[in-house]
């Protein structure tokens, strides 16, 4: 991974830390954590929190259900931040290996703002330290999730409180996602190929972007009907990741035809005629015989799209163990 790499993996996961919390320490969100407790008759749930300075812990009733789920919330984001925190102390390490590396020497190193040294991401590292509220409310503890992925394990008494939660949070793009669109009907016979979502798309190049897609948990509609003054097109993928922020991905398979040719520069002009432009809502892919679509074009931009979504849902795991599609499966159960 190069620098840069670094430097960006880096500042996303400082933006996702920020968000949870700006979330946890928000003057309406109760303080404290949810501890869970085995006993004769299931789970009690108990409220821990610090008051003066002191940890005060209280059994929740089952009328409580709310407040419980809040507070398994505020644990949720503290083990994510101290997740976030590990991963950015390695990817500073990382980078101070890599520049020391490649100058044979220690002398200024580039970070977000422009200057700095390799000492200030020391620096960073002991600024990451939980904070000792944190540490205090984790204190003496012995039975928590210790990774975000614990909290999605089906024997944890966490889980139907965060899947619900993410459910909520993230309830607007779960619905588009499964319900039900107008598809692109024309040329059914040509849908030969099947992807790992179950359904048939084109061509071999659609099977390598949707299953692409699909792996790093981006949701998408195929050939989802789009109006562009008062035509419909049918873009191969359409990822909206907020009701603003939309991107169509358009695969053009056979550029060295020229009736194609024609036909696709007219369609890509009619896209940018609708304020739809490539490398900016709208991503377009391009093959001939000798150039095939390769699979590291197609992964360098599911990654871009994947830091973008990421940034969008914050709340998700940063350890990645539950995406968006498991959600929409949540989601597609509890509706039957």
């Amino acid at each position: 991974m190069l620098i840069s790499d670094l430097q960006r993996e880096r500042i996303i996961l400082r933006q996702i830390r920020e968000h949870h919390l700006k979330k946890l320490f928000a003057w309406d969100n109760p303080s404290g954590i949810l501890v869970c407790q085995k006993h004769a008759n299931g789970i009690r749930w108990r409220k821990r929190d610090i008051v003066n300075g002191r940890i005060v812990t209280r059994d929740l009733s089952k009328k409580e259900k709310e407040m419980a789920e809040k507070l398994a919330v505020n644990l949720y984001r503290i083990i994510c931040i101290q997740y976030i925190q590990k991963q950015m102390n390695v990817i500073n390490s990382l980078t101070i290996e890599q520049f020391a590396e490649q100058q044979k020497c220690s002398v200024p190193l580039m970070d977000d703002h422009g200057m700095g040294n390799m000492v200030s991401l020391k620096r960073e590292e002991e600024h990451l330290l939980p904070d000792k509220t944190i540490k205090m409310l984790l204190g003496r503890l012995r039975i928590y999730p210790r990774v975000p992925a614990e909290f999605f394990r089906l024997e944890s008494p966490f889980s139907q409180f965060i899947i619900t939660f993410l459910q909520k949070e993230y309830s607007e793009i779960i619905d588009w996602y499964i319900g039900d669109y107008q598809q692109n009907n024309e040329f059914p016979e040509n849908l030969q190929f099947t992807v790992k979502l179950g359904f048939k798309v084109r061509s071999k190049s659609e099977v390598i972007i949707a299953d692409w897609l699909y792996e790093a948990g981006i949701l998408f509609h195929y050939e989802e009907q789009v109006i562009l003054s008062g035509d419909a097109s049918y873009p191969d993928f359409f990822v909206p990741i907020t009701f603003i922020e939309k991107y169509a991905w358009e695969h053009f398979g056979a550029m060295d035809n020229e009736k194609y040719f024609h036909r696709t520069r007219g369609r890509v002009l009619n896209y940018m005629d609708h304020h739809w432009f490539p490398g900016i809502n709208m991503i377009t892919t391009y093959e001939t015989r000798k150039n095939p679509l390769s699979e590291e074009l197609v992964e360098n931009q599911v990654r871009w799209l994947k830091n973008r979504y990421r940034l969008a849902f914050p709340d998700l795991p940063p350890d990645e163990s539950f995406n968006m599609y498991d959600l929409a499966a949540y989601a597609k159960y509890s509706k039957r």
